[in-house]
């Protein structure tokens, strides 16, 4: 194929759909109407000749090309803007997409005081948090994602890290769990049923390596891969969670739950997250500017 006659815009549409695996909201984050959006797709099957994304109950399913073209188109259109944005960046003309990588939890803590920043500094720039099914390393190196949170203190050359804050993991329960008003102790802790957030289904974490260390076991009843229906399920239970600090004191805000302190004292039951990027990113501005509001908001996490 010449490249030379293929329309930029086509891939644009591409890269959106294979974002948001759905046409209406691909066609509201690239500026386009639904029929142009649909009417670019159709454009870009007959040149590719494949149908690129099938139509499914759960959204739109990229055929195995667009998932070997994603990440070359992605890379490139970055790269693009990144030459379009030149040596400046200002954030109340900006517009564009950041998009990072990041555990569940902080969607749930870190980022509705970072979309309040942006929406005051940069209205016309939006964000996207993705939980990433591969390593958080190809997502940066294929330019999928701007930069990632995570506790990564040691990535590899490519990639600059930077501590951004770190907190203890806690308790959080309903009112009137049964351990409340009583000391945390670790016997009390193993007595009692458990809730447990795994991204990966595993039903064992670090908890559960640190009471085996002492001869203890917890009984784990229920797991679920994020941590935002864990409310509803601790004011409905005798269950308890043990979570990041910081996602304990906002569902003691929201919902009324209670925090106790985690009776494992191990090196463990400190969280330190990380902000990691691609150093060809280092001296961009919209990428210094993002990392440092992230960098503010984070500090506000030190405990």
């Amino acid at each position: 194929m010449n490249l030379r006659s293929l329309d930029l815009n086509l891939l644009v549409a591409f890269d959106a759909l294979m974002r948001e695996r759905n046409v209406t909201r691909a066609a509201r984050t690239i500026g386009l109407s639904q029929p142009a959006f649909s009417n670019a797709l159709t454009r870009l099957r007959d040149r590719l000749g494949d149908e690129l994304f099938i139509r499914t109950p759960e959204g739109m399913r990229p055929t195995a090309w667009a998932l070997e073209l994603s990440g070359p188109i992605s890379s490139a259109l970055n790269e693009i803007q990144m030459a379009l944005d030149g040596a400046s960046f200002d954030p109340a003309t900006a517009t564009r997409l950041f998009t990072i990588a990041t555990p569940d939890y902080a969607t749930i803590t870190l980022f509705p005081k970072l979309l309040s920043r942006v929406r005051q500094e940069a209205p016309g720039v939006s964000l996207q948090a993705i939980s990433p099914s591969i390593h958080y390393g190809e997502y940066l190196d294929n330019q999928s994602a701007d930069l990632a949170l995570l506790a990564w203190p040691d990535p590899p050359e490519r990639f600059a890290s930077e501590p951004l804050f770190e907190e203890k993991w806690v308790c959080t329960m309903r009112k009137g769990h049964p351990m409340v008003g009583k000391p945390p102790t670790l016997d009390r802790y193993a007595s009692v049923e458990h809730l447990l957030v795994s991204a990966t289904g595993k039903r064992r974490n670090w908890i559960d390596d640190a009471m085996a260390d002492r001869g203890r076991t917890r009984r784990v009843v229920y797991t679920m891969p994020t941590y935002g229906p864990a409310p509803l399920i601790l004011e409905t239970t005798d269950l308890i969670l043990t979570c990041p600090a910081s996602v304990a004191r906002e569902f003691e805000r929201n919902v009324g739950t209670l925090v106790s302190p985690c009776p494992l004292e191990t090196p463990q039951a400190m969280r330190s997250v990380h902000m990691v990027w691609h150093k060809r990113l280092g001296n961009h501005p919209a990428q210094q500017w993002l990392r440092g509001i992230l960098r503010e908001l984070g500090a506000g996490f030190t405990q």
